[in-house]
């Protein structure tokens, strides 16, 4: 657009976010869901912004800086950012990961494959940010448009080739990696877990939807075969991948064995992948995390690798000295307990603990549980129905809280929410114990297990400084447990 390339050329950066405009800056008025950045305009105008890119100018007051209009200020957000940045995704083999559970996982593992190999890699999503040497804290899963694009910059200015990152469902939607170029893309799953997405689960189907579309006609499509949604997804694009865990498929993984501190497997290449040359056949697997489920995650891992030029045997090779992610399925040993942490905030990651807790030697489980917070009551009241179906197979100490004062007000639990997962446990007759703090229910926990019990902590923010907690109360030390939150991303 030649109008964009008037304004660019003396633009200093982009911004959606009147705080970080600087003289030079092109602010992007974007409206969110809560705050519309056109009442930021005159912040950004008296900031110095060179321009104020807007798609409601006459909602604008009289402005120091020149309004530019346009028909959606987020399309023009990435176009802007893109173009700003002379398009640096494609100068990067960058994976992008979607799917409800799983993203962060696969990431991490490819991540850690590339460095494995010896390349300079980069790392987009929900833990943190690695762009060249700068670690960032991670704000959203997938970053609005504009820092999306000044990260994929850093990464090629310092020289990263290969990139891994979590395309959320809202990302899609609101075209936050438009301009972004994939050499490869992975489907995890799609099961219910955004359920206050606008428009419900219909609705975030179809922004997955999206995702095949993202990646052009000749980047391939990893998918996990075994899931109906993500065969629908994948339907329209060519190539597609498919992967499936002891089942027939493009990539399979065989089951060798499972079991609390590990799972071993047997990779196997059933036809040649895309570009790859001959199928390289079957390669013995030890990955040190236990469960199924990140036996999944190590084969799409491994496939999309390979879709990028590395070998799997180097992959292979890499999964063997994987540890693991922050909050996921993290285990440990605290004062003659085990215990697990995991983000498990929905029906589909709740039922892929408790699978994997089978492998676990205990004599008792306790289970300490975080409501989600603004997510809306439906989410909340399947992640009970979820608890009380296994509670109902192998009754448990079960406790709740809200963990009120230890959220941020995006997180904090309402009382619809609260009510919405409590009236689920009792139909279901589920015995519970609810504390409202944190430190609450860390305190019950560590109160209801003894020697040789297996505590679980299970939820998203609202669980993220369960661990910490936990340990002060049993060790009297508040050291993070390895792997997990505080580790932040790999150095």
């Amino acid at each position: 657009m030649e109008l964009f390339d008037r304004i660019l050329a003396s633009a200093a950066g982009i911004t959606c976010d009147s705080r970080q405009v600087a003289p030079g800056f092109i602010f992007v008025a974007v409206r969110g869901s809560s705050r519309d950045g056109n009442t930021y305009a005159a912040d950004a105008a008296a900031r110095g912004a060179v321009a104020i890119v807007s798609d409601r100018p006459a909602s604008l007051p009289a402005l120091a800086a020149p309004v530019v209009a346009v028909p959606d200020a987020r399309r023009a957000l990435g176009e802007l950012a893109a173009r700003f940045h002379r398009h640096p995704s494609r100068s990067l083999s960058l994976i992008g990961v979607t799917g409800t559970n799983g993203k962060t996982t696969v990431t991490f593992m490819l991540d850690h494959i590339f460095r494995h190999a010896g390349l300079r890699s980069g790392l987009i999503g929900t833990v943190c940010v690695r762009a060249g040497d700068r670690v960032h804290p991670s704000a959203l899963t997938t970053p609005d448009a504009a820092s999306l694009q000044t990260y994929l910059a850093a990464m090629r200015d310092t020289g990263v080739s290969h990139a891994a990152m979590e395309v959320s469902a809202q990302g899609i939607d609101q075209g936050r990696v438009d301009d972004v170029t994939f050499a490869c893309g992975v489907i995890t799953n799609i099961s219910p877990d955004h359920l206050d997405f606008p428009g419900g689960f219909d609705a975030y189907c179809a922004a997955k939807q999206g995702f095949p579309g993202l990646l052009g006609p000749a980047a391939p499509l990893v998918v996990n075969a075994a899931d109906p949604l993500c065969r629908v997804l994948a339907a329209a694009h060519d190539p597609v991948v498919a992967c499936a865990v002891d089942a027939p498929a493009d990539v399979a993984a065989r089951v060798t064995g499972l079991a609390g501190g590990g799972s071993r497997f047997v990779l196997a290449f059933t036809r040649p992948l895309p570009g790859c040359g001959p199928a390289p056949g079957e390669l013995a697997v030890t990955l040190p995390l236990p469960g199924r489920h990140n036996i999944e995650n190590a084969l799409m891992a491994a496939t999309a690798a390979a879709l990028c030029g590395i070998a799997p045997a180097t992959a292979a090779a890499a999964l063997a000295s994987f540890r693991g992610v922050p909050r996921r399925f993290a285990v440990s040993r605290l004062a003659g307990l085990t215990v697990v942490d995991d983000t498990a905030l929905n029906p589909a990651s709740i039922d892929a603990v408790f699978h994997t807790l089978a492998a676990f030697s205990r004599r008792r489980l306790v289970v300490a549980f975080a409501i989600r917070g603004r997510r809306g009551p439906a989410i909340n009241t399947a992640c009970a129905d979820a608890l009380a179906r296994w509670w109902r197979a192998a009754p448990f100490t079960l406790i709740v809280t809200a963990a009120a004062g230890s959220v941020s007000a995006a997180d904090t639990v309402a009382g619809d929410e609260k009510s919405a997962f409590c009236e689920a446990l009792g139909k279901a007759k589920v015995g519970y114990i609810f504390r409202e703090t944190l430190a609450a229910a860390m305190e019950a926990a560590a109160d209801a297990a003894g020697p040789g019990d297996l505590v679980t902590l299970l939820g998203a923010q609202g669980m993220d400084d369960g661990y910490r907690l936990l340990r002060r109360l049993l060790t009297g030390t508040t050291t993070a447990q390895p792997g997990t939150a505080a580790a932040g991303c790999p150095a």
